[in-house]
């Protein structure tokens, strides 16, 4: 079994207008994935996940820390 000691999660605010045009939304959700690689030095992505509250959409990316 996997051992998820260092794990973190990251929240993005996705406005309606945005999360309308896909291109743009998989482009930015592609960056942010690769900001949180790059920056963190994580190991690995480990799940991501789409929240809508009041309708508001957030992306919820939860990673493990390398």
């Amino acid at each position: 079994m996997a051992s998820l000691t260092k794990v973190a999660s990251k929240f993005i605010l996705i406005s309606p207008r945005e999360f309308s045009d896909t291109a743009a939304l998989k482009v930015s959700t592609d960056a942010v994935i690769q900001a949180i690689a790059d920056a963190s030095g994580t190991a690995a992505v480990l799940d991501t996940e789409m929240i809508t509250v009041l309708g508001n959409i957030y992306l919820v990316i939860i990673y493990q820390l390398a």
